[in-house]
């Protein structure tokens, strides 16, 4: 963030939509997002927002905010590497996984096996996905909850207002259920962004004007949702820059993951764009 507040502009979401709409975006111009609300946006970057006085916006997933659910993915992923943990645990499906018998591998090893295999999964049915973790915590339930859910937790409501109060935090959608908007055609992803909209409106967040697909997951359909639920903006996961001739339903990001911040140069080429 003292590198984007040092050699960027950085963009409030009202004035991205400005320059996207006038095509007038300056060199250097950004826009800093977060997706999905976890917990962390509040206790860790918010800090760090409000020390170098970068705006944000953070899309966030309504039916999860203020409860203990998390996304399958992140309970799937805790779930098998637990259980990797267990000699003769599950043994079948942590073969197929290739992580039987890894209770001595390297953390970071077996996380990333883990991650890979979920993420394969996101092509499955829900019924299948449900499936493999009813096994697994059946398997493993004498682990307290507390355990399976670590830190993969999201934002209470209060959270949310403390991001507004900051006056630097803007608030979009990240649908209702962070449900695969593609597999729920057009009226299903409606919906979804419809009843996202509600709960922020009854929680004392209006005017949302923009959203981000769950999983980046979009089509002309669900592009054509957002925009008739009300949406100014969609972003998506795509890698890339917005120009002025991108479409406004149809923005691309630069992703950041963990693995980019393992040390300052790849952190720096990341946050470039370089390929």
């Amino acid at each position: 963030m003292a590198f984007l507040a040092r050699h960027f502009r950085v963009l409030t979401q009202e004035q991205f939509k400005q320059e996207l709409a006038a095509s007038s975006f300056g060199r250097r111009a950004c826009l800093v997002t977060f997706d999905d609300g976890w917990w962390d946006n509040s206790v860790h970057a918010l800090p760090v927002l409000e020390k170098h006085g970068i705006p944000a916006v953070c899309f966030v997933a309504t039916g999860y905010l203020g409860t203990d659910k998390t996304f399958w993915q992140e309970r799937l992923t805790r779930l098998l590497c637990i259980a990797a943990g267990r000699d003769g645990c599950e043994s079948e499906l942590l073969r197929a996984v290739g992580l039987e018998g890894a209770r001595r591998a390297d953390p970071g090893r077996i996380r990333r096996q883990v991650r890979n295999f979920v993420t394969a999964l996101k092509a499955q049915d829900r019924a299948t996905v449900l499936g493999l973790i009813e096994r697994l915590e059946n398997a493993l339930c004498d682990v307290p909850e507390s355990r399976l859910l670590g830190a993969d937790r999201f934002m209470s409501w209060d959270d949310l207002h403390a991001l507004r109060r900051s006056g630097l935090v803007a608030i979009g959608s990240h649908s209702h259920t962070h449900a695969c908007l593609t597999t729920l055609g057009y009226e299903g992803a409606r919906e979804e962004f419809e009843v996202s909209r509600r709960e922020l409106a009854r929680n004392d967040v209006p005017d949302v004007i923009a959203c981000a697909y769950p999983s980046g997951d979009a089509d002309a359909l669900v592009e054509a949702a957002g925009s008739d639920s009300g949406f100014a903006l969609g972003f998506g996961t795509k890698s890339g820059f917005v120009a002025h001739s991108s479409e406004a339903m149809h923005l691309c990001r630069i992703n950041m993951h963990e693995s980019d911040s393992r040390s300052r140069p790849a952190l720096l080429y990341r946050m470039l764009g370089l390929p």
